[in-house]
């Protein structure tokens, strides 16, 4: 993640499903970098890491793996009133895919577990957290982390279009669907290379 500058101290984090139903998550107290496999927990040392992470897995059997940051571009993508919104191919993923969920502070209530399950039901990819962050969600810890790689990748697009303030041309839904239908393909999906 810090290669990517997609890193943020230690208030990121990433978990994967075993096939025992249990969580592995990264520390939540350590550096992406300083992470080894001897660090990661079945539960987190940090507590928004435990409470985002079991609303989507209870919410979302068909999610193995998810990645929460808050990179730049991202965050500031969730703090816009229109949200996520798809400019160039790199966005395609994500189309008709985002979920949305409000900030409620920082996440140490396990009541926010129920609606945070609620924002993510159906076929989301990306969970888009209001003034705060994002994750995505993968059948892998692969295919997580290259759709957090292209989520950040769409959101710098969409503010650099936004930014030139220029006319904008969007793609149409048509092609968003097609596109997006390609990535499910299995030489195109994300992870897959």
């Amino acid at each position: 993640a810090r290669l990517f500058n997609m890193d943020e101290l230690v208030w990121n984090h990433m978990s994967c499903r075993l096939e025992d139903n249990t969580l592995l998550l990264t520390p939540g107290e350590k550096l992406f970098d300083d992470i080894g496999p001897e660090d990661l927990k079945k539960s987190s040392d940090n507590v928004t890491a435990d409470i985002i992470h079991s609303a989507v897995y209870k919410t979302r059997p068909d999610i193995k793996a998810i990645v929460h940051l808050h990179t730049p571009a991202a965050t500031a993508v969730s703090c816009l009133d229109a949200g996520f919104e798809i400019f160039s191919q790199d966005g395609a993923m994500f189309y008709e895919k985002v979920a949305y969920h409000d900030w409620e502070g920082i996440s140490d209530d396990v009541a926010e577990c129920e609606r945070l399950g609620a924002a993510v039901k159906g076929e989301a990819n990306a969970l888009l957290m209001r003034n705060h962050g994002f994750c995505t969600f993968g059948k892998s810890i692969a295919e997580a982390w290259v759709l957090a790689y292209y989520f950040e990748t769409a959101c710098q697009t969409q503010l650099a279009v936004l930014s030139t303030r220029q006319p904008i041309r969007r793609p149409g839904a048509e092609v968003l669907r097609k596109a997006r239908a390609q990535y499910e393909l299995p030489d195109f999906a994300p992870g897959a290379c």
